[in-house]
């Protein structure tokens, strides 16, 4: 970046400050092209590509106040949307680990201790809910997969359906549960607690 970049990049950050919005407007032109490549690099996703430079402007508008005091604008850009990526990684394995625990937990758990009972049937009734709200196909495969114990190659020559369509049905299925199931907040804090993390 040349010396006459830098400054206009500051200059613009200073006038965002000062709640500039055709500042913030030229930023963001000059800018979400090269943030959107960036972003897909390190989420192989279109979609969460698009979500996290939004979510990038949001931010900096939100933190505006503080714009001035940045030295380099553009290692400021990519570094927020580098740090919005690592939380979403974070947050999707955690979501996902979640959900597996939980389906493996309660369809395998046996003799638990009459305290925690209450607290196993709690996540059940809910888990069972989020299952009974997806559409036929996807509840069916998910409950050969998890309730039946069928492998992906069993579920396919059972519905005479291929083994890629019974995965992508499974994605789907646990993607819809697991988005059910982070709308209760209660759900994740028990769980927890359920598994012995606190």
């Amino acid at each position: 970046m040349s010396n006459i970049d830098l400054h206009s990049d500051r200059e613009l950050f200073r006038r965002i400050a000062q709640s500039d919005m055709q500042a913030f407007s030229t930023l963001f032109q000059i800018y979400s092209k090269a943030l959107y490549w960036h972003a897909l690099k390190l989420m192989h996703s279109e979609f969460w590509a698009e979500e996290l430079v939004q979510d990038a402007f949001v931010q900096l508008w939100m933190k505006r106040s503080s714009l001035s005091d940045i030295e380099n604008p553009s290692a400021y850009l990519f570094r927020i949307v580098a740090n919005k990526a690592l939380d979403r990684i974070r947050r999707h394995e955690l979501e996902i680990k979640m959900q597996y625990v939980a389906a493996n937990a309660l369809h395998n758990v046996t003799g638990e201790a009459p305290g925690k009972q209450d607290g196993w049937d709690s996540i059940k009734e809910l888990l069972n809910t989020a299952v009974e709200r997806l559409p036929d196909q996807r509840k069916r495969i998910y409950q050969l997969k998890y309730k039946e114990g069928y492998s992906y190659e069993e579920i396919a020559e059972k519905l005479s359906i291929s083994k890629h369509t019974v995965r992508n049905h499974m994605a789907k299925a646990l993607e819809d549960i697991r988005s059910f199931l982070l709308e209760h907040r209660d759900f994740l804090l028990l769980l927890l607690y359920m598994i012995g993390y606190f």
